[in-house]
């Protein structure tokens, strides 16, 4: 619905304020820093009040500063709004979240609470050094360097993995658990271009 004009000023002014541009608020859009690039289109698209918001990606490429402001600022709004988040950014989904779906393929997959897929790969989960065989049934679900520079597996596994030490899930590995259990490769972070 059009507002008018003084209605508009007013509530331009308070959304300003709320993503916190009220002292940029006479300074060019492409001036702005990606955050508050970002900032800038959330208050555009809440003029109107919608029900809805829909973001894709929104903190890609913010530093981690930025990052958290942002994911405060979806908190703060999806108090009053539905916000649909499209990201691949796990920590994203566990910072600002009540409810997640998993797409992959054109289908949903999981529709449900961050916890009931971290309750899915609990006691299930082990880390096991690079280069110790795997059980039958044992899928590994990533790898990264350890405390001592070494390279340590994620596997999940129903049973207790020999050689494997139990571990919490964290809901990025609950996340790449459940994909791996129907087949589905985790999602690079970014793909990359092969110059030409």
């Amino acid at each position: 619905m059009p507002l008018g004009r003084s209605t508009l000023r007013r509530r331009v002014a308070e959304l300003l304020e709320a993503v916190s541009l009220e002292r940029a608020a006479d300074r060019r859009a492409g001036e702005y820093s990606g955050g508050m690039k970002r900032r800038l289109g959330i208050a555009q698209a809440l003029v109107h009040s919608p029900r809805l918001v829909v973001v894709d990606e929104p903190t890609a490429g913010l530093d981690p500063e930025e990052r958290i402001r942002f994911r405060n600022l979806i908190t703060d709004v999806a108090a009053s709004t539905t916000v649909l988040l499209s990201t691949h950014i796990v920590e994203d989904v566990e910072a600002t979240c009540p409810r997640l779906g998993v797409i992959a393929g054109g289908r949903l997959l999981f529709d449900g609470a961050p916890t009931e897929l971290l309750r899915r790969a609990a006691g299930r989960l082990w880390q096991v050094p690079a280069g110790e065989p795997l059980p039958s049934g044992a899928v590994e679900v990533t790898h990264r360097t350890d405390r001592q520079g070494g390279i340590e597996r994620v596997v999940y596994c129903e049973a207790p993995v020999p050689g494997g030490t139990p571990r919490r899930p964290t809901l990025e590995e609950s996340y790449a658990a459940f994909l791996a259990l129907q087949g589905i490769e985790t999602p690079p972070d970014e793909p990359e271009e092969d110059a030409a």
